[in-house]
């Protein structure tokens, strides 16, 4: 990766955001916490406080998995795309560096769902639909009639917020993502 490491005494600012394009914080990189980064797949920066390279919730638990790097069009900026690992992505215990609280997601519900499958609780509900597939599809009918027929927008939403979580069910059990949603959509989008 070629970056203009002059414009700041080889240092290199990088915002680091969630797959969601929540921004998380900005951080500076090294030539070493960038190759150490992109060896561990996990992020790493340069602390200009401590003068040394370290790893994002090396010592918190609170670490970042890399998902992708992007540069910009100067080459002296980077992007870091990561999943947030914990509670929180800055050292004041914050969920970002800009005091923001995380807010929950659609992607945390699927992971929720998921981790549920994975690992299965005693008298999860969750794990009940997964075991009786046919209760599934059933529950997916039923709340996709209750979405049609509601009532007012309050309850559309309450509906909508079932449906989606059986979906999600479904979804996890055949190990289809999120993310493989949102790229059939941007396909179809191109047509």
């Amino acid at each position: 990766m070629k970056l203009d490491y002059d414009k700041m005494n080889g240092l290199i600012p990088t915002i680091i955001q969630e797959e969601s394009g929540k921004v998380i914080s900005l951080v500076y990189s090294n030539k070493e916490s960038i190759a150490k980064t992109i060896k561990t797949k996990k992020a790493w920066k340069y602390s200009r406080q401590r003068k040394a390279v370290t790893m994002k919730g090396a010592t918190s638990g609170n670490v970042q998995e890399l998902i992708s790097i992007r540069k910009d069009c100067d080459n002296d900026a980077l992007l870091y795309t990561v999943k947030q690992i914990g509670t929180c992505g800055c050292h004041t215990g914050n969920y970002t560096c800009f005091g923001e609280e995380k807010e929950f997601s659609l992607q945390d519900l699927y992971e929720k769902i998921s981790s549920r499958i994975k690992d299965p609780k005693e008298g999860s509900y969750t794990q009940k639909l997964v075991n009786d597939p046919l209760l599934l599809k059933r529950k997916l009918i039923e709340e996709a009639a209750e979405v049609i027929t509601a009532k007012d927008k309050q309850n559309l939403i309450w509906e909508c917020s079932d449906l989606i979580y059986f979906l999600f069910v479904i979804m996890s059990k055949e190990r289809i993502s999120i993310k493989d949603i949102e790229k059939e959509n941007e396909r179809r989008d191109k047509k």
